[in-house]
């Protein structure tokens, strides 16, 4: 009786950098042609997305704050009216008066003269100034605290970022890694096999050699 054939596999060649190199080199036109075909479409759909959906998410979003915070929500619109009407209008009439009766009282009766009534213009544009620098600071705070749409790019997946030689070095080694597991597990089978097949001709043989002397006590 014979045992059957083994088959032992032949190792994987290891990878070298110039392997994965070549590969890089072949396959990058096919990447870069990838790439100018479909990015545009992908960031053509992240626009038309955009068009369709940002005002109705942007709502969302308000209503929840409007929900969750309608104390805040409420203070944060009524503030920044007052701060838009501030920068408009300026200086209010009650703040003009109370700031021209202080120079008269200071100026006396130089009041009528030229100088001072320069004096008095001159004073009553930087305090309007500054009135509105007021509410335009003011509204600069709120804007700050509220959530504001950031125009960002539109999005695409950069192919040829990835695919760089390290990149396919690391994929050719990983594979090389993978083969030579398999080529681990294929050799000990092999090795099992032909273990299995010594035992049991060793034991043929054994039992060959009992029935033989038994045979002969028999004679």
């Amino acid at each position: 009786m014979g045992g059957g054939d083994i088959n032992y596999p032949a190792q994987p060649p290891q990878p070298s950098t110039a392997d994965a190199i070549r590969e890089w080199v072949g396959s990058m036109p096919t990447v870069y042609e990838t790439q100018l075909r479909y990015a545009p479409q992908q960031a053509a759909q992240q626009v038309a997305l955009a068009q369709q959906y940002a005002g109705q998410l942007g709502q969302a979003y308000k209503t929840a704050q409007e929900a969750m915070y309608p104390e805040t929500a409420a203070l944060q619109e009524k503030m920044a009216a007052q701060a838009s009407e501030g920068m408009q209008e300026g200086m209010p009439a009650w703040a003009r008066e109370e700031y021209l009766s202080g120079l008269r009282a200071n100026l006396g009766t130089n009041i009528g003269s030229p100088i001072a009534a320069d004096y008095s213009s001159r004073g009553l544009m930087q305090q309007n100034k500054e009135w509105q620098d007021y509410y335009r600071n003011l509204g600069l705070t709120l804007a700050g605290r509220q959530p504001l749409a950031q125009p960002t790019s539109p999005s695409y997946s950069d192919y040829m970022s990835n695919f760089s030689p390290s990149s396919v070095m690391g994929y050719t080694a990983q594979n090389y890694g993978t083969t030579g597991n398999i080529f681990g597990s294929q050799m000990s089978a092999a090795a099992q096999s032909q273990a299995a097949q010594m035992n049991m001709l060793g034991s043929l043989i054994g039992a060959g050699g009992a029935m033989g002397a038994a045979g002969i006590g028999l004679i």
